[in-house]
């Protein structure tokens, strides 16, 4: 019955191996894969060993491997479900000791290094030797390192998959420390008639594979891959419950520049390094705006957040999908320049005024001037010359406000002949200076033109926000005050 539980669990260890195996391209799974095969070759041997008496002291020897290489691949594979996966080149460092392991323990007849001697009981036993304590201790800080990590993970998040891992690692490790304890103690080997180590891992190979087969734990992939996930052109996302990558597709590897490979096991604020980025996973919100921007080039896009649940409702991960709407909004902008536009100048018209101010209003650019001017004869010239050549007068007076006032200045085509122009910090002194130059800047310019310019000003300054509407309406009445002066408008 013992020998047949323990032929089932082998069997079960297998086949959650070539489960893993198949699923390697997520974090950490060829390392479960690893993991699984030794213990499947564990129990194989301890077989051999009940099977085969004739070579049962080669049986033996040929576990101790596996066995080593079980916890270095434990830990491996939790660092990378945890979203830690290793980061130093010589991370590989850790499969050492199960690489040298082997010829230590087929050639201890030798010179008995690892087991002074191999005694029989109910089954074989090795009497510990100088380098077995060394075994132990890496093996124990292997175990107790990612037993530790799993156990931090699941106080600070909770979640069926941590709990599940953290119990199926500890099942065996308990049982190992039972075995050692019965080594040293008669009165415990009396009650441990063989090493429980191996139940404990049997034990627990079906114990996964149950909870496989129950929460899916080597199963991360809610959707269909290759006919729908990777063809999107959507980027596609899938999160675990630690917010690690555990799925991306073809759109997502290409937004980010980099391989699938290198994605997976990333966590999410380490492969989206954006800071305002970093918050989508737990976010309130399950759709917003995000830019993204590489070599350069910057790309809007749409960020949706799915939940994904279980049949019993219990929390899977995320699902993060991120459409490109670069081009929606683009076409945005230029819908809102366009209306914020006169589309006979080119210039800015009311409606812009209008936000303008708010936005000036809102700033610290104070103070602000304000000249306002009125185009004069534009009636006469569209009576006389038609409406056409009234437009030149309005391009050209566009024009002449472009190339007088600065850059940064706001010029505006407020209607019909009239047009303003906002200066931010501005004050009163500097702008008394450009009303100055205006008459001679008008002058040079009528000189190279068949059709000629004529307008008024008025010109205020607003010191504070709060002096917005007074100085605007200054700048009218002195507008006004202006052509009254001027008689016929001119300046």
């Amino acid at each position: 019955m013992y020998l047949a539980l323990l032929a089932t669990a082998g069997v079960a260890s297998t086949a959650l191996a070539l489960i893993a195996w198949r699923n390697r391209g997520f974090p950490g799974f060829a390392y479960f894969a690893a993991l699984e095969l030794g213990v499947a070759w564990w129990i194989g041997c301890y077989l051999g060993e009940q099977l085969d008496p004739a070579r049962a002291r080669l049986w033996f020897a040929l576990k101790f491997p596996a066995i080593a290489t079980i916890p270095a691949s434990w830990l491996v594979f939790t660092l990378h479900q945890l979203g830690e996966r290793p980061r130093s080149r010589s991370w590989w460092l850790i499969y050492l000791w199960p690489v040298l392991l082997g010829p230590i323990v087929l050639t201890n007849d030798r010179h008995r290094l690892f087991f002074t001697e191999v005694v029989q009981r109910q089954e074989l036993v090795g009497l510990n030797g100088p380098l077995f304590p060394l075994h132990i201790t890496i093996s124990y800080t292997l175990f107790l390192m990612a037993a530790a990590l799993l156990f931090r993970n699941w106080l600070r998040r909770g979640g069926v998959q941590g709990g599940l891992l953290l119990a199926g690692g500890t099942i065996p490790f308990i049982g190992n420390i039972v075995n050692e304890l019965s080594k040293a103690s008669p009165a415990i080997a009396a009650w441990v008639p063989a090493n429980p180590t191996l139940p404990g891992f049997a034990f627990s190979g079906l114990f996964v594979g149950w909870a496989t087969m129950r929460y899916r734990l080597l199963d991360p992939r809610p959707v269909a891959r290759e006919a729908l996930f990777e063809s999107m052109p959507e980027v596609v996302l899938v999160l675990n419950e630690h917010d690690v990558v555990v799925d991306a597709n073809r759109a997502a590897c290409a937004l980010l520049g980099c391989s699938a490979r290198e994605l997976l096991g990333l966590p999410w604020v380490q492969a989206f390094t954006a800071p305002e980025w970093h918050a989508i996973p737990r976010g309130s919100h399950n759709v917003l705006e995000r830019e993204w921007v590489r070599d350069g080039t910057t790309t809007c896009l749409e960020v949706q957040r799915h939940p994904l649940w279980d049949a019993a409702g219990r929390s899977l991960g995320l699902l993060i999908v991120a459409r490109d709407v670069t081009a929606r909004k683009q076409f945005e902008q230029e819908l809102r320049a366009q209306s914020y536009r006169d589309r006979l100048t080119g210039l800015s018209n009311r409606r812009y005024l209008d936000d303008e101010a708010a936005r000036l209003q809102a700033s610290r650019e104070f103070p602000v001037a304000v000249f306002a001017f009125d185009l004069d004869g534009l009636k006469q010239v569209n009576d006389r010359h038609g409406h056409a050549a009234g437009d030149v007068l309005l391009e050209a007076m566009a024009v002449f406000l472009t190339q007088f006032f600065r850059a940064g200045d706001r010029v505006i085509r407020v209607g019909g002949d009239e047009f303003l122009v906002l200066l931010p910090a501005t004050g009163a002194e500097e702008a008394e200076r450009i009303r100055a130059r205006l008459s001679g800047a008008l002058a040079q310019s009528n000189a190279e033109r068949n059709l000629v310019l004529r307008f008024s000003t008025g010109v205020s300054v607003m010191a504070e926000a709060s002096d917005w509407a007074a100085g605007m309406k200054r700048a009218d009445e002195r507008l006004y005050d202006a052509k009254r002066e001027a008689g016929a408008g001119q300046l």
